[in-house]
């Protein structure tokens, strides 16, 4: 049944089941992310899993740190990815070692090394917190300062991440096994030890979506993105750092806007990677052509993943509305039915609206003419 409820938006090509029973709480904010960790890391007493884009030295990876160390002094089982590229330059070759010392296990994903090799443009982009299998945390949040807005980069750094407590846990500590497992990681206890036993009280359901390139030429995550904008009858409002979309997404776009959906795309207003900025700028006169209201967060960085549609269905993950992300990444994130938290995310997007800056066909023809061509070329 939960299926059937589903399908209103999305076939289940993620391969797993919707859950109810299932307490999704959204952070609004990298600190509420980094706050909600501390409180429930310490409370571990079976695993922790950890698999992030970035692990980088500072306040928030050495509080975390240090819980996971007394945790696996404990006896708690504690494992760790982090891609090899995500963390170059700020972790050694040797980092697993150090870590092991303290005994968590902890896993490269792709280690960079010389060569031609086109795999080396897949990475784990994935960001998953598991607790003894009955809590986890997906989103857009790594563990670095700047995602706590503990230090300052691009100015103020929005980004926001869920909360998962009870049988919808599942979808992503079975991601972290079978990612663990493909590295050459041996699990202490079977598969199903590691699922959650207890159900919590909640409205409407949840399903877990994850992509890689082992799909191509599927695009899991492209393709919930492209069903939730089809079916969309109000509202399609979605947050992303990132806009490097092919002609399906780009028609989805303008189809819904044309048709009388409130579109609205809410983007950085200070970027991180200006390149990536003069590409994603390059679509913008075609999408408000065809009435996409486009935003830009005048604070500084947009880093949230995030669709929201009619109030009914949401997604929340690591997934960027590039190429990369649909294509070349391993990614995941929840899809969410009729549950409260899309309220919550609701409230954040409106919040964001308020302190951003619409793009408007005066704003795009001031800029110079140069860095329209240059946003043609990169793109």
């Amino acid at each position: 049944p939960h299926h059937r409820v589903l399908t209103d938006y999305i076939r289940n090509i993620s391969g797993f089941p919707a859950y109810g029973g299932t307490q999704v709480e959204y952070a609004p904010l990298g600190e509420d992310f980094f706050r909600q960790l501390m409180r429930e890391l310490p409370k571990a007493k079976k695993f922790i899993f950890l698999e992030y884009f970035i692990l980088e030295k500072g306040l928030m990876w050495d509080s975390v740190l240090e819980i996971l160390r007394e945790r696996a002094a404990a006896g708690v089982e504690v494992c760790v990815i982090y891609d090899d590229f995500g963390c170059i330059q700020r972790l050694s070759a040797s980092y697993p070692k150090e870590l092991a010392s303290f005994n968590i296990k902890a896993v490269p994903y792709n280690p960079m090394r010389p060569s031609m090799d086109p795999s080396l443009n897949y990475r784990d982009h994935r960001k998953i917190t598991v607790i003894d299998g009955e809590t986890a945390y997906t989103g857009g949040v790594n563990i670095a300062d700047e995602y706590a807005n503990l230090i300052d980069r691009f100015g103020y750094w929005k980004d926001c991440g869920l909360r998962l407590e009870g049988e919808g846990a599942w979808g992503l500590t079975r991601e972290f096994i079978y990612m663990w497992e493909r590295l050459g990681g041996e699990m202490h206890n079977e598969h199903d030890y590691y699922r959650p036993v207890h159900s919590a009280v909640s409205d409407g359901f949840c399903q877990t979506i994850v992509d890689g390139p082992d799909n191509n030429p599927d695009a899991t995550a492209e393709d919930v993105f492209l069903q939730l904008i089809a079916r969309a009858r109000q509202t399609v409002y979605i947050t992303t750092p990132y806009l490097a979309i092919d002609e399906p997404m780009i028609k989805a776009l303008c189809v819904a806007g044309d048709s009388g959906v409130d579109v609205r795309l809410m983007m950085p207003g200070v970027p991180d990677h200006w390149f990536a900025y003069q590409v994603a700028q390059s679509y913008f006169p075609e999408l408000t052509g065809h009435h996409v209201k486009i935003y830009t967060f005048t604070p500084g960085l947009i880093h949230g993943k995030t669709v929201m549609v009619d109030r009914e269905a949401a997604f929340v993950g690591s997934v960027n509305m590039d190429f990369r992300s649909f294509q070349l990444h391993f990614e995941c994130g929840e899809l969410l039915y009729r549950m409260p938290a899309i309220e919550s995310l609701l409230e954040d997007m409106d919040n964001i609206i308020q302190n951003s800056q619409p793009v408007t066909p005066a704003r795009m023809a001031a800029r110079p003419w140069y860095l329209r061509v240059v946003g043609v070329v990169l793109r």
